[in-house]
């Protein structure tokens, strides 16, 4: 049978939800903090069962992390480390541990990853899925134009409203990702001429539907008055499946995010489009076709063809 976590692990992990709900932290950030905590003290009850936060160990820390990387992957054990180390540390100010157990350890470093993108031919023949003059092929159209073309995560598409859209001037107003405490990065993205057309001949046909006067950009069919993101990503999923393509929504920001690159785009600008602050999610987004841009780059300054 397994045996139950040691108790001081429920007990602070309660007293430390107050300490991260008075600092501000998310919902979402508390509950994956505590779920961080909870794997450990499971893991802990496991391989070294009466073991509790006061009397963790250092090495028990290290072999933890490792074994979450082998169970899980390297970006969920660094996701659960800061936690851990947050809370060992939150424990020693309120004088409930000696010492901290992670202290001195370093954040695990992320396996390579690369990330999948779409070809310019499976973009356009998911595109050429929505040939019709009907709502629905309307919408999932600009849909996908917004996508490919300005780059944006799924909230974001879902959380478009239409005074959001400036057709004329050919941008979107967009609300990225942000904190609880300073709350939504809002930023202008621009997109291309077929991009505002397709919204444009949306938003024509949207004035007919039985919701026209709600906010939200996207309306639903089949009776629905909106759709949200589970809707935006299952409309995708649906009209990539008649091509043959395998699809998750996010693949069109990899691919947009690649295309500019690739076309000479300034790693300045595609931080501020895509909503960036990282360096290190620029860098993965653009691993996975690096060799190939390298490739046409040397054929472009090929030395030999120059003598």
């Amino acid at each position: 049978m397994p045996v139950a976590a040691h108790p001081d692990f429920a007990l602070l992990s309660d007293s430390w939800r107050l300490a991260l709900e008075a600092d501000g932290y998310s919902p979402a950030t508390v509950r994956s903090y505590l779920g961080a905590v909870r794997n450990l003290a499971t893991w802990l009850a496991d391989h070294h069962p009466g073991t509790g936060p006061a009397d963790t160990t250092r090495d028990q820390i290290r072999a933890w992390v490792v074994d979450t990387r082998n169970r899980t992957s390297s970006s969920t054990a660094r996701t659960w480390f800061p936690a851990v180390r947050g809370f060992f540390r939150w424990a020693v100010e309120e004088g409930e541990c000696p010492s901290d157990p992670t202290d001195g350890l370093k954040t695990p470093r992320p396996n390579d990853q690369t990330t999948p993108v779409l070809s310019l031919d499976q973009i356009r023949a998911i595109l050429g899925t929505c040939n019709r003059a009907t709502f629905r092929d309307r919408r999932d159209a600009a849909i996908i134009y917004v996508f490919a073309d300005g780059g944006l995560r799924l909230a974001e598409v879902a959380g478009l409203t239409v005074d959001a859209v400036e057709i004329r001037d050919r941008i979107l107003f967009v609300e990225g990702k942000g904190t609880n405490r300073s709350g939504p990065r809002r930023r202008a993205v621009p997109v291309g001429v077929k991009a505002a057309r397709a919204l444009d001949r949306y938003l024509r046909e949207r004035r007919r539907h039985p919701y026209a006067d709600l906010d939200t950009l996207w309306l639903g069919d089949r009776g629905r008055p909106t759709l949200g993101a589970d809707g935006i990503k299952a409309a995708l999923q649906r009209r990539a499946a008649l091509v043959g393509v395998k699809l998750h929504p996010h693949m069109f920001r990899h691919t947009w995010a690649s295309q500019f690159r690739a076309a000479g785009g300034q790693e300045g600008d595609l931080m501020v489009l895509g909503g960036w602050r990282s360096r290190q999610m620029l860098d993965r987004y653009g691993r996975v076709d690096a060799a190939e841009r390298a490739q046409q780059a040397y054929r472009r300054l090929a030395l030999g063809d120059r003598l």
